[in-house]
């Protein structure tokens, strides 16, 4: 009977800590509002970006540098940066450029053109989040983002997860003194 209870509070214990799996957005230069995610967050989430394009025909950007291999990389904070937002996003708006919601602030550029960063969706209901490229024209652009978006789990999350390994040593731990007890009667 003991060992039915602590296979169900395991099973319990792990059943809360996981969160929604890692979903893959593909998002275009060629519109505001290049993906969505089907999933649904809240609060924050860990974010992979890859991937660059060209805007102004000739302009090469990826989500947060305008790179040119004759010079150095730039932050251009205005245009032709990974956008974020909770609901449609609007051409040129630089509320929505996803620097906005970062925790840590801009990342280093990266020659691989990869970045991986946290990010505060702002809200505490879930809902999809929308990715895209802040640009006012986006007939001369091409390429596209590649997106991975995960949940990351909340402090109560991992108090339970711990809480839980910390009651099954505990009754791993009881059962051996009963053992070692019964054996020296």
């Amino acid at each position: 009977m003991k060992s039915v209870a602590l296979i169900v509070f395991s099973a319990l214990s792990l059943a809360a800590i996981n969160p929604a799996s890692a979903e893959i957005v593909s998002a275009t230069f060629t519109q505001p509002d290049g993906g969505v995610t089907t999933g649904l967050y809240d609060g924050i989430v860990h974010v992979m970006v890859s991937g660059f394009g060209q805007s102004l025909s000739s302009d090469l950007n990826d989500a947060f540098y305008l790179f040119d291999p004759q010079n150095p990389p730039v932050h251009d904070g205005s245009f032709y940066q990974l956008t974020f937002g909770t609901s449609t996003l609007v051409g040129f708006d630089p509320a929505q450029d996803a620097i906005n919601f970062l925790i840590g602030g801009l990342p280093a550029y990266s020659a691989t053109h990869v970045y991986s960063f946290d990010l505060n969706t702002g809200v505490s209901v879930p809902t999809q989040l929308h990715f895209g490229t802040s640009d006012g024209n986006f007939s001369d652009n091409s390429g596209s983002f590649s997106i991975t978006v995960s949940a990351v789990p909340e402090a109560s999350t991992w108090a339970m997860m711990i809480l839980g390994f910390a009651g099954i040593g505990f009754m791993a731990y009881r059962r051996r003194n009963q053992s070692a007890s019964f054996s020296a009667a």
